[in-house]
């Protein structure tokens, strides 16, 4: 079936209705769709059936203040002085009276409620906060905009004994996209020249050169535009910057490949045949298979991910799933279709030249052929050494920890991080991103009524030994302030008999934490350790299960206590990564088992495929951590870094183990097998070390990117692929192919002799 299409391609008719086919479609695609719009929200990745979606569900529109908070940190090493306060109380006017004062539901400062001085100004008087509510979504402009502009005017009252800075999970959220926002032109700008520069020292050759670039640039806006169609009909679809990032590097890393592997065939096929369209059609009978198979296997491997609970991870799936596959087809009809069209010019200036009695060998086999020779000498010693060897990298992986603190991904010269920075230091690191609890009292019970009820859960969370501090509608100032659920009675008693505009400033932040119909009460819990760390997750599940003591105890009936905000979601995110773990990475390995078996019509070859495969990821994992750990000083590594190392090495590695295989498979028909092994590597060896640099420094781009996810992914792929591409399928691979015979295609036989 795949000859019949690439055959229909690579007519002297047909590659240039090849061509006219993909640039017509491309250009409908590109120029009718929408723009590819990506979700922020940690909750619209984490599966419905987790407890902070839950909370989050719950809370929707349910509160007049709610709203992303963004937190002014003002800092004094030597204590906050007279003027200090003075530049806080002007800054705190220039809120109110600016343009960004209509994107403000509310402001918390001692400047215009001085009751929640103890909540504001850390203990020993060196640190203090103003809290700014926003409205709307962190990704529109006016938000944006109105973090600008805050931290603009910052910049200018600032003096040199008085830092400050700008962050909480607003200023957070606000550098992330920023970072995301640059993510795919920088990108494709350093992926690009370093593929340029890649294909030009391998084949001097423009033309062959500039392709490979041009096919999967126009590949990238198709799959972009197929994206953007597809999320605008649907809810399922939800994609970050981060996934947007990873499909430019798979795709320029598996494209150039693909495009490598049928422009290195053709070259040697144009040394055996002088007509151009045969020479094509030689070249995608014999590769034309593996490239299907390898595409394939990534589209299965990630198709896979749908089976995650995580979001983020299901969105991953089809984001690259549909990218691989637009390119796979590429590679089968436009890629050969272009080269036809250039036929030997492809190569110029140095044109591969037709000759009778010329032997089919690639013109970098010379070292390759003596290598061959040498494992086919030597497998016990060559497989023992290579073995020791990258099992000692393994022992690294205990060298860190995962780290599910976002502000771990970004600079420590980023504002967001070096606000929290100064907020630690003087107030609980809790303060930064406090734990929301929401308590529906059920039964259409108001919490005014049920304040008592609302008061004594908050003092049970405040016992908790995890916890520093509380806000409740009955301690609307925190736990430390002189008022307390009897004043807040005696207050708002005071409201309804008094003039309309009484108490305005504490009946603001009284219905902050109180829902517009009055049926739920947030309960906000400072946390003594990082919000953002291991610790403070750690005690996200006892919280819970002490909010379902609370349920019971209280006898809220219909009514329920959830636990929310950015540590309960962080929480879930690790508890449902965990799960997907443990779910789908053997299913990728089964996945590809089985694709191999399929091509290579054996049971015992793909076994030990498998296996290398599985072994070169532990010792690229535990290499990758030692060279984080003592080349880049990294205390941690991000969550998603096992997982989408395996995901990316296995399904990107394995196109090697096809190309190989599928040339020893067709050589060992025709010879004994270490001569067919021989052969496999001189024709092979090139091109496989030629796209293992290219895919290699393509995920290398990746460190250019000042976010540590992508940064770390892009090393350890970096360094898996070179592991595979020099150790892995050049040694490992041929001296167990030696070892086993003709074993290795059991239960058919080739019937070759091995000797």
């Amino acid at each position: 079936m795949i000859s019949k299409l690439t055959d229909l391609c690579i007519t002297r008719s047909g590659k240039w209705i090849t061509l006219a086919i993909w640039l017509v479609l491309a250009g409908v695609i590109i120029g009718l769709s929408p723009s590819l719009d990506t979700s922020a929200n940690m909750a619209d990745f984490l599966p419905d059936e987790a407890e902070s979606t839950k909370a989050y569900e719950l809370s929707a529109g349910r509160f007049a203040s709610q709203g992303i908070p963004v937190i002014v940190v003002f800092r004094n090493e030597d204590g906050l002085s007279d003027d200090d306060y003075v530049t806080e109380t002007n800054f705190y006017h220039w809120l109110s009276n600016s343009e960004i004062s209509k994107n403000i539901i509310s402001v918390l400062s001692i400047s215009k409620i001085p009751e929640a001085r103890q909540e504001l100004i850390s203990p020993d008087n060196t640190t203090m906060t103003v809290l700014v509510n926003f409205s709307g979504s962190p990704t529109s402009d006016l938000f944006k905009d109105s973090v600008k502009d805050i931290r603009d005017q910052v910049r200018q009252i600032e003096t040199e004994s008085l830092q400050i800075k700008v962050g909480g999970p607003g200023g957070l959220l606000q550098d992330l996209i920023k970072v995301f926002e640059n993510i795919d032109g920088l990108l494709l700008i350093v992926t690009a020249v370093l593929v340029l520069v890649l294909l030009s020292a391998i084949y001097r050759a423009p033309v062959v050169a500039l392709t490979p670039l041009i096919v999967v640039g126009l590949v990238l806006q198709v799959s972009q535009g197929l994206l953007a169609n597809i999320s605008s009909f649907s809810d399922f679809l939800r994609v970050n910057g981060q996934a947007t990032g990873i499909m430019t590097v798979v795709l320029f890393g598996s494209g150039t490949d693909y495009c490598l592997f049928v422009s290195s065939r053709f070259r040697e096929e144009l040394r055996q045949v002088d007509d151009v369209h045969e020479a094509m059609k030689r070249t995608m009978d014999g590769i034309g298979i593996a490239v299907a198979c390898a595409g394939g296997t990534i589209i299965i491997a990630t198709g896979l991910l749908l089976l995650s609970a995580l979001r983020s991870y299901q969105t991953l799936g089809p984001v690259i799933g549909l990218g691989v596959l637009v390119m796979t087809v590429a590679a089968l009809t436009l890629v050969p279709a272009v080269l036809t069209i250039f036929g030997r010019f492809s190569f110029w200036p140095f044109r591969p030249k037709f000759s009778v009695n010329q032997p089919m060998t690639n013109s970098s086999g010379g070292i390759y052929s003596k290598i061959g020779k040498f494992v086919m000498n030597k497998p016990i010693g060559t497989l023992i050494v290579c073995v020791v060897v990258l099992g000692s990298f393994i022992t690294g992986i205990f060298t860190l920890e995962r780290s599910f603190d976002s502000l771990d991904s970004l600079p420590r010269n980023t504002e967001s991080v070096q606000s929290f920075e100064m907020l630690r230091s003087g107030f609980s690191p809790g303060q930064i991103s406090p734990t929301q609890v929401y308590v529906s009292l059920g039964n259409g019970k108001k919490v005014r009524q049920s304040l008592d009820i609302v008061d004594r859960i908050s003092l049970r969370f405040y016992e908790h030994e995890a916890v520093s501090g509380v806000i409740s509608p009955s301690r609307p100032y925190g736990m430390m302030s002189p008022i307390d659920k009897k004043q807040v009675e005696e207050t708002l008693s005071k409201i309804e008999k008094s003039d309309p505009g009484y108490g305005l400033d504490f009946l603001s932040r009284y219905k902050r934490y109180v829902s517009i119909d009055e049926e739920i009460a947030l309960v906000e819990l400072i946390l003594k350790d990082n919000p953002y760390g291991s610790e403070a997750m750690d005690s996200i599940p006892e919280l819970r299960t002490l909010a379902d003591r609370l349920e019971s105890e209280f006898r809220l009936g219909e009514g329920q206590i959830l636990i929310g905000g950015e540590t309960s979601e962080q929480y879930d995110t690790r508890l449902v990564g965990d799960r997907d773990t443990n779910l789908v990475l053997p299913l990728i390995l089964l996945a590809i088992f089985i694709v191999l078996m399929l091509l290579l019509k054996s049971l015992v070859a793909p076994i030990y495929l498998v296996a290398t495969i599985a072994f070169t990821y532990f010792s690229t994992l535990g290499l990758s951590m030692l060279i984080f750990k003592f080349g880049f000083n990294h205390e941690v590594i991000t969550p998603s870094l096992p997982f989408f190392l395996f995901v990316f090495l296995n399904a990107l590695g394995v196109d090697y183990n096809i190309y190989l295989m599928s040339r020893v498979r067709e050589e060992a028909k025709k010879s004994n097998l270490d001569d067919a092994v021989e052969k496999a590597l001189s024709n092979t060896g090139g091109v496989i070390t030629s796209a293992g640099l290219i895919l290699a420094g393509t995920f290398s781009a990746l460190i250019s990117l000042p976010l540590l996810d992508l940064m770390q992914l892009g090393i350890a792929v970096a360094v898996g692929v070179l592991m595979d591409t020099f150790i892995t399928r050049t040694l490992i691979v041929p001296a167990i192919i030696k070892l086993l015979g003709r074993w290795n295609w059991w239960p058919n036989d080739i019937r070759v002799s091995t000797s």
